[in-house]
């Protein structure tokens, strides 16, 4: 028996065959044929026996495409064969099921298309092993008789197995799938291809090409990154992030073997038909991930200055989302100063709502309970493409209610010299402060009080407390009024205690 050429190194190839991996090497390009006629390519001549199946077990080539035969019982094909038809499944009765044309279309797409004699007659002896009747199985008469004829038929029947044998375990669909994480600007964007073969099952070797090529709205192309499935059938590539927003990745993997059988029929009926070797597909997959970029965030205190008693809100203005989320917004105070105030110590309270979007809301109010100055801090939620942010800020400045009150002596006698004393209150933070203390009359009556000429006298006082006036010398008889006041301050309203009042009375006799 003879080749169409010397045969490549057996054991090499053994070597990769029991390993299960793929022949990478491409056909070698063979001379141009003769239109869509088939002529040998690869293989041995054997007894001829007046069928499609008889004279040769290999490979032949229409133009530069590997095929082999599928229907041996036919007549030869010597008129020509018509365009490829992609089939997953051969029709008849008693035809192959579906999924022995799946897995003849395995083992002719990933074995077909390397020109190595043995190699093609393998292949060609496990096609009819699973498309012909029982009479072409390798352990059956027609079927084991072509590999005997055969220049090799001890390595012949040990490819046959193993092709059957890898077909059996991966034949059919091939998939993809991408998972791809989130990132943020400046970073990567990690990809992970896995590629899984008919029974799901890893699939190494294969090239993988991912890019970004639109990167959704806001995203530059990216790639393309090359990589190759490892023995767990994932490829893992990275990708620059360098904007904030949505972008698409796309994983192309390439040499995947055909499930479909490529059959090229007969131009002339009765002749054999005939299926291609050696193609391969590219599968494509994507996923949408996020790029998260930083949000800006602005605080206005609304009001920025209020009394003791008035409600205390902050409107935020988040930027770099475009949707809605979550904030928080803690005021923290009182403090003495508005250099001081900062978002430490424990919180007056915690309001909470959603920001509509990149716009200004603002956050329900708070009532604080003394003067002093307050800080907001905001807490913004972040979005599948922002990352959360936060903001200190938003001083407002809460004026205390100051009081005071006057408690006077009730009698004296001319030329006594008198004093009062003066009650103060609700200075945030303390003074100083300065206290005046007035005192009118004299008045023939009590009603009269608090009208007319009043003496006054002032003092510095630290803080809140009571504390006795300075002294008047009263020396006319009648009815004296006593009042004291203090001026508003940075962090308080200003006070005048009552008049008039039987307390503020001193009766000189």
């Amino acid at each position: 028996m003879t080749s169409t050429r010397p045969a490549a190194p057996l054991a090499a190839l053994l070597t990769l065959l029991l390993a299960a991996a793929a022949l990478v090497a491409s056909p070698p390009a063979p001379a141009a044929g003769n239109g869509d006629r088939a002529e040998h390519w690869a293989g041995y001549r054997i007894p001829s026996t007046g069928r499609a199946a008889g004279g040769w077990i290999g490979g032949y080539r229409v133009g530069r495409t590997p095929v082999f035969v599928i229907t041996p019982e036919r007549r030869p094909n010597r008129a020509g064969v018509r365009a490829a038809d992609p089939t997953r499944d051969l029709q008849g009765r008693s035809g192959p099921t579906r999924r022995e044309t799946q897995r003849a279309a395995w083992i002719l797409s990933k074995y077909g298309g390397y020109r190595d004699a043995a190699q093609a007659a393998s292949v060609d002896a496990a096609v009819l092993h699973l498309l012909g009747d029982r009479a072409w199985r390798v352990g059956a008469r027609r079927g084991a008789a072509r590999v005997r004829a055969s220049g090799d038929p001890a390595t012949v029947r040990r490819f046959v197995r193993l092709m059957l044998r890898a077909s059996r375990a991966s034949a059919g669909r091939y998939r993809a799938a991408v998972l791809a994480t989130a990132a943020d600007v400046g970073g990567v964007t990690a990809v992970t291809v896995r590629v899984s073969d008919g029974h799901g099952g890893p699939v190494s070797g294969l090239p993988v090409t991912v890019t970004s090529p639109d990167g959704g709205t806001s995203q530059p192309a990216a790639g393309p990154v090359e990589a190759v499935t490892g023995d767990d059938g994932r490829a893992l590539v990275r990708l620059a992030a360098p904007l904030a927003g949505w972008r698409t990745v796309v994983a192309r993997v390439g040499q995947v073997p055909e499930h479909r059988l490529r059959v090229r029929g007969a131009d002339r009926k009765g002749q054999a038909a005939m299926a291609e070797g050696g193609v391969r597909r590219t599968i494509v997959a994507s996923a949408r991930v996020a790029v998260r970029g930083p949000q800006s965030v602005t605080l206005t205190a609304v009001p920025g200055s209020l009394v003791l008693g008035g409600q205390a809100a902050v409107s935020v203005t988040a930027l770099g989302a475009g949707a809605a989320r979550g904030a928080r917004a803690a005021l923290h105070g009182p403090f003495a100063t508005a250099s001081a105030a900062a978002c430490t110590g424990a919180a007056v309270g915690q309001v909470a709502g959603t920001l509509p979007g990149d716009t200004a809301y603002t956050l329900p109010a708070l009532q604080p309970g003394a003067g002093g100055y307050y800080a907001w801090r905001v807490d913004v939620d972040g979005t599948d493409t922002s990352v959360p942010a936060s903001a200190c800020g938003a001083t407002v400045k809460v004026r205390g209610r100051a009081s005071v009150s006057v408690s006077a002596p009730t009698v004296a006698s001319a030329y006594d010299v008198v004093s009062a004393q003066v009650s103060v209150g609700g200075l945030p933070f303390g003074g100083p402060v300065d206290v005046t203390t007035s005192l009118f009359g004299p008045y023939a009556t009590a009603g009269e009080a608090c009208t007319g000429n009043h003496r006054d006298v002032t003092q510095r006082r630290p803080g809140n407390g009571t504390f006795a006036s300075l002294s008047f010398q009263v020396v006319e008889p009648g009815w004296y009024a006593w009042r004291a006041s203090l001026p508003e301050g940075d962090l308080w309203v200003g006070a005048t205690s009552p008049c008039g009042t039987l307390a503020t009375l001193t009766q000189v006799q």
